[in-house]
C-alpha cells in the first residue's frame, strides 16, 4: 500500500480527487491533505509519503518548491502534478524535477488518474527490486511480501491476470497453485470504533496481529496467501479441492472468531466464494464482496458463502410507514410501554425479510430516532467516543447493530425521564421567555436550550398546550406589541419594527398586514380616528 499526500489550495479539488476513484482498491492509502506547500512539507517530514499529488500555484509555498524541499530528504518519493492549461510550462519544470506525470484539472477523469497511478506503481516496484539486491535476508522477505501483495491486488482490480501470477510464482514465492481454491474476504466489524483506539503505529501492530492469527490457525498443510487490502480488510486465498460448502472452513472461522475476540477484542465478517484457479480470483473476490453485503441482514456467526441458496433480491429503496402505527409508537414510547419495544422488533423483522436495501433499513431507523427524540424533554449526551446517536447509527454495519442502537437510545431516554425531576410546564416557561425576549432574534432552538429541553419535544408539547405553534405564538405576541406602539403614535414604523424583533421593515409590514388585515400606517390611521 503506497501512502499518498494530496496538496491543493482548493477544498473542492481535494474532495473531488479523493472521491474520483477507490484509492485503497488501487493499492494507495490517502495519509493526509494540505492546502499549501508549507503544510504539505510538514506532513511529509512527519509521515513520509510515497506519492505527493500536488497543485503548482498555491499560497505560502508552491508545488515546485515543495518538490525541491521533499527531494532532499525523500529522494524515492514520487509526484503527480495538478495543472491548469495556462500553467503547462510549470508542469514541464515539474517533470524535469522528476514528477511521474501531470493531470489537467479541468479535464480530469478517473481513467486518466488510474493510468498515472499505474505508472507510479510500476516505478515503485522497480525501485523496490533494485533496492532488494543489497538488503539483508529479512528485508528481502518483506519486499517479496510487498510485491506479492501488490500483484494480487492488481489481479483483484483487473489490471493483471493469471499469466502475471504464473510468471511471478517462483520469484515471489507464491504458495497457492493454479487450481481450485477458496477466496474469503475478512472485514473487521465496527472498525471505525476500533481505529479511534489506535494511532498509525498501532494500526500496523493491529495488521500484524490479525495476520499472525490467520497464519497460525489455518492448517499449514493448506497452501494459502493472505493479502492485506487495508487495516480493516484481509483476503485469504487457500487451495480447496473439496466439493460443496467446506465445513472444515466453517470450523476454522469459529476458531478465528474466537481468537480475534480473545486476543484483540474484535469480531470479523467473512464473505467466501470459490475460484477456479488464478483466472477466477477476481470474480471470486467480487462474489465474496456480494456475500459480505448480505451479512448486513444476517444474525449468524459472520460467515456467508456466495453459492448458498440466494434470497430474493433486495431492491426496495424505501420503507413505507403507516401513520397510525407511528402515532401508536410515539404514544407507547412516551408512556414507557413495552409495546414500543415490540414495534421495534417487528420493524427489524420486516426489514430483514421484506427485500429492503441496506439504505432503506438505515433510513427507517433514522426516522424512528427522530420520533423518539420528539417524545422526551431531555436526551442522552454523546458517548465516550464523542459520537451522538445519529453518528453511531451511520457507523453500524449490521441490522442487529441498528436495532440495538435504537433500543438502547429509547431506554436511555426513559431513564433520564425517570431520574430527572421535570418542571411543571415547559410551554409556560417558553411563553414567559418569549414575553421577555420578543424584541430579540430568538428561535425555538434558542428557547429550548435556555430552558434545558429538547427542541423537537418542546415544539410538540407547546402546540399541544397552547393550541398554536412556537412561531405562531411569537408572531402574535409581536403583533400585539406593535399595535400598542402604533396606537401611541410616537414611533416611526421602522422603529416599531425594530422594537418588536423585525429589522426588515418591509417584512414586518407584510407580516402585520397578514395578521391584522391592514398595513401599519393604515392601522395607525384607524386608531387615530377611533380616539376622536
Amino acid at each position: 500500500m503506497l501512502n499518498v499526500l494530496i496538496v491543493d489550495d482548493e477544498l473542492l479539488m481535494r474532495i473531488g480527487l479523493k472521491s474520483l476513484i477507490n484509492w485503497e482498491e488501487e493499492g494507495f492509502r490517502i495519509m493526509g491533505e494540505a492546502a499549501n506547500g508549507k503544510e504539505a512539507l510538514e506532513l511529509a517530514e512527519a509521515a513520509a509519503p510515497d506519492l505527493i499529488v500536488t497543485d503548482i500555484k498555491m499560497p505560502v509555498m508552491d508545488g515546485l518548491e515543495l518538490i525541491r524541499e521533499v527531494q532532499r530528504d525523500r529522494p524515492d518519493c514520487q509526484y503527480v502534478i495538478l495543472s491548469c492549461l495556462d500553467e503547462f510550462h510549470y508542469a514541464q519544470e515539474a517533470i524535469r524535477l522528476g514528477a511521474a506525470d501531470y493531470l489537467i484539472k479541468s479535464d480530469m477523469k478517473s481513467s486518466q488518474l488510474l493510468r498515472v497511478l499505474d505508472v507510479v506503481k510500476k516505478r515503485a516496484a522497480k525501485t523496490t527490486r533494485k533496492e532488494m539486491d543489497g538488503m539483508p535476508p529479512g528485508s528481502v522477505k518483506e519486499s517479496i511480501e510487498y510485491l506479492k501483495e501488490t500483484l494480487f491486488k492488481e489481479v483483484i482490480s483487473g489490471y493483471k491476470g493469471e499469466r502475471d501470477i504464473a510468471a511471478s510464482r517462483e520469484s515471489l514465492r507464491i504458495r497457492v497453485q493454479d487450481g481450485p481454491m477458496l477466496l474469503a474476504k475478512f472485514r473487521i466489524d465496527r472498525f471505525e470504533y476500533l481505529r479511534r483506539k489506535y494511532v498509525e503505529q498501532d494500526e500496523k501492530l493491529l495488521r500484524y496481529a490479525v495476520l499472525n492469527i490467520l497464519e497460525e490457525i489455518i492448517p499449514r498443510q493448506r497452501q494459502k496467501e493472505i493479502i492485506v487490502m487495508n487495516s480493516a480488510e484481509y483476503v485469504l486465498l487457500m487451495e480447496w479441492l473439496d466439493d460443496g460448502p467446506p465445513q472444515e472452513f466453517e470450523k476454522l472461522v469459529d476458531k478465528i472468531q474466537e481468537a480475534m475476540n480473545d486476543f484483540l477484542n474484535l469480531t470479523m465478517s467473512i464473505g467466501a466464494s470459490k475460484a477456479d484457479g488464478y483466472k477466477g480470483i477476481r470474480k471470486a473476490f467480487q462474489e465474496a464482496d456480494e456475500a459480505l453485503d448480505d451479512l448486513f441482514f444476517s444474525s449468524g456467526n459472520g460467515l456467508v458463502y456466495y453459492d448458498r441458496p440466494r434470497k430474493k433480491e433486495r431492491c426496495i429503496q424505501r420503507f413505507v410507514w403507516k401513520g397510525a402505527a407511528l402515532r401508536s409508537f410515539r404514544q407507547d414510547a412516551e408512556l414507557g410501554s413495552e409495546t414500543a419495544l415490540a414495534f421495534l422488533e417487528e420493524l427489524k423483522e420486516q426489514l430483514r425479510e421484506g427485500g429492503y436495501t441496506k439504505q432503506a433499513a438505515r433510513s427507517a431507523y433514522i426516522r424512528v430516532l427522530g420520533l423518539i427524540s420528539s417524545c422526551f424533554p431531555v436526551l442522552p449526551d454523546s458517548d465516550e467516543d464523542g459520537l451522538n446517536v445519529y453518528e453511531k447509527l451511520l457507523r453500524e454495519e449490521r441490522l442487529e447493530g441498528l436495532h440495538r442502537t435504537v433500543v438502547d437510545y429509547l431506554n436511555s431516554c426513559r431513564s433520564l425521564l425517570t431520574d430527572k425531576e421535570l418542571p411543571r410546564s415547559y410551554a409556560e416557561q417558553a411563553c414567559e421567555m418569549m414575553r421577555q425576549l420578543y424584541t430579540e432574534d430568538i428561535s425555538l432552538q434558542f428557547v429550548a436550550e435556555k430552558i434545558n429541553v429538547n427542541a423537537s419535544y418542546l415544539s410538540r408539547i407547546f402546540k399541544r398546550e397552547t393550541g398554536v405553534n412556537f412561531v405562531g405564538y411569537l408572531t402574535r405576541l409581536r403583533m400585539e406589541k406593535a399595535k400598542a406602539m402604533l396606537r401611541e403614535n410616537r414611533l416611526k414604523v421602522y422603529e416599531v419594527a425594530e422594537r418588536v424583533g423585525y429589522p426588515n421593515t418591509a417584512y414586518f409590514s407584510k407580516l402585520f398586514k397578514k395578521h391584522c388585515g391592514m398595513t401599519p400606517e393604515e392601522f395607525r390611521g384607524s386608531a387615530g380616528e377611533s380616539k376622536k
